[in-house]
């Protein structure tokens, strides 16, 4: 530059300009070097993230259908259904109303012998409904020509009539796991657009599941493809990325029943992580360039504070945010500037990043069927009680209930009417208990509610308070020998101090009284005492 014609003044200024630009640039280049490969690391553990929640609602899919399909399994009608059957049992269990009531799309019945005995379709979402073809069509492979009869519920994926469905089977065996299998139940349940649509709310990403012949042509570019681990049923898979200026596309090949790919997802997660580092570094060099007009010595001192160890901290958060994978961290930034706004944006993907993963966390700790706490949201409680009831001795209480004569009511009603039951039995111990107290499916028909700060006194009340609420209810059971109305009995027990044993002795303790009100008729409530 040609700085003969300009004065002193502008000499010094146009140096400083043309010294801050190259400074400025260079700088800019360093810490796009150092800042740029955080923000994608991190983008590429939320795709990979966002990719798995998908794939595992997938399988939760697989998991909801075997769980139903388990329990028809060991189901003693159906198993001499099997063996001679019964017109009645087949209208009422697999008849359209039935399987609409369980939200199935097909069942398929087949004998010891492997001749079909009953078959029972609905319509799927595109509106056709499944034959028996197009269900043995996607087992026979499996089952290489023949039904297995083996009493362990086997589940996957397939592609039929257009749409994907989840199928399971089980050997049916008596409802104590004895006796030779007299045959073979398998279901087919819809992936329907509002099961997916689901999936996606849960999951935080859009995606689309097709056919293979039918999908977007599968990429191949430089990226290592990575491995998605497997889950229940789903087995491992390969994920390919393919990384574009705003967004990052993903694809993964599931397989089905019989192993062969049967689908492919396509996802698609925007790169908000790099459009704004890249935002934030031209915002940067604009700044730099304004402000040397002012000042070389304090643009020097305002970039080192306010921006450049800003940055640094930032960097250093994420990276730290990124190894513990806290995301319920809140990064702290009060500043009405480009890193101000950067840190609101980062909260907020970490506020939506924190709510994704808290929604999981409580799917995982709640009974699926009756909607309260699960026996892993009560075990994890239990501890949390032993430490309080040690500071501060105060009573702790425990009701173990039992429906009575469950599985008779099961084999005369039928389990869609027992789950109903059951979410009833589940409603009462919510209304009957308090905030602080947590109600819980215990395990079949079994349910606890555990009692902080209450005594044997209170926690008696609490178990008449249900009883009589079941009471209320008169659900019908003309097979209880105990009562013309379902009923419960509970058993209870309460600590006034750590005892040995700690939660697994609180637990036995109230399953002895239990054993004990169940001894003397049922219908009542016992307490431990030792």
């Amino acid at each position: 530059m040609n700085l003969a014609g300009l004065g002193l003044a502008s000499r010094i200024v146009a140096s400083f300009i043309l010294v801050f630009g190259l400074m400025g640039s260079v700088g800019l280049y360093l810490m796009k070097r150092s800042l740029l490969p955080t923000f994608e690391t991190i983008e590429r553990k939320a795709a990979y993230d966002a990719a798995k929640r998908v794939l595992s609602g997938i399988d939760e899919q697989l998991v909801s259908l075997s769980v139903l399909n388990h329990d028809w399994a060991y189901w003693d009608e159906m198993y001499e259904h099997l063996l001679k059957p019964n017109q009645k049992f087949q209208v009422s269990n697999i008849g359209p109303a039935a399987i609409a009531a369980s939200n199935l799309n097909a069942v398929l019945l087949v004998n010891a012998s492997g001749a079909v005995v009953g078959f029972g379709g609905r319509a799927l979402s595109n509106g056709r409904i499944p034959q028996m073809r197009d269900l043995l069509s996607s087992l026979l492979g499996r089952w290489q020509g023949a039904a297995p009869h083996v009493p362990t519920t086997k589940c996957g994926l397939s592609w039929m009539l257009e749409r994907p469905v989840s199928i399971c089977w089980t050997g049916v065996v008596h409802s104590d796991g004895t006796h030779t299998p007299s045959g073979t139940v398998a279901m087919m349940r819809e992936l329907d657009p509002e099961d997916l649509k689901n999936i996606a709310a849960n999951a935080g990403i859009d995606f689309s599941m097709n056919a293979p012949n039918d999908a977007k042509p599968a990429f191949f570019g430089t990226e290592i493809p990575l491995e998605i681990p497997g889950f229940q049923y789903l087995p491992a898979h390969d994920l390919q990325l393919s990384s574009h200026d705003t967004v990052i596309d993903m694809q993964s090949l599931l397989s089905g029943v019989d192993g062969r790919s049967v689908a492919q997802v396509d996802m698609q997660i925007e790169r908000q992580w790099m459009v704004k580092a890249e935002k934030l570094l031209s915002d940067m060099m604009l700044q730099w360039a304004m402000v040397a007009f002012v000042s070389g010595v304090v643009l020097i001192s305002v970039i080192q504070r306010w921006l450049v160890r800003p940055v640094a901290r930032l960097r250093t958060d994420l990276a730290s945010l990124g190894e513990s994978k806290r995301w319920d961290s809140v990064l702290k930034y009060d500043r009405p500037d480009e890193i101000g706004e950067l840190t609101k944006g980062i909260n907020s993907l970490l506020l939506v990043l924190h709510e994704q993963v808290r929604k999981l966390e409580s799917m995982s700790r709640t009974d699926s069927l009756t909607g309260i706490a699960n026996r892993r949201k009560l075990d994890e409680r239990l501890p949390l009680e032993m430490s309080r009831l040690a500071r501060h001795a105060d009573p702790l209480s425990l009701l173990l209930i039992d429906v009575d004569h469950f599985k008779k009511y099961n084999d005369l009603y039928g389990h869609p009417e027992g789950d109903v039951a059951l979410k009833k039995v589940a409603s009462v111990l919510a209304a009957c208990s308090r905030q602080q107290d947590l109600a819980a499916r215990f395990g079949g028909e079994e349910f606890a509610i555990l009692l902080p700060n209450t005594d044997e006194a209170g926690a008696l009340a609490v178990a008449e308070k249900i009883m009589l609420e079941m009471s209320k209810l008169e659900i019908p059971h003309a097979q209880s020998p105990t009562s013309p109305r379902l009923s419960v009995s509970v058993g209870g027990t309460t600590w006034s101090e750590v005892q040995p044993g700690g939660a697994g002795a609180l637990i036995s303790q109230a399953d002895k009284a239990l054993y004990v009100a169940k001894r003397d008729g049922r219908m009542r409530a016992s307490f431990y005492n030792g």
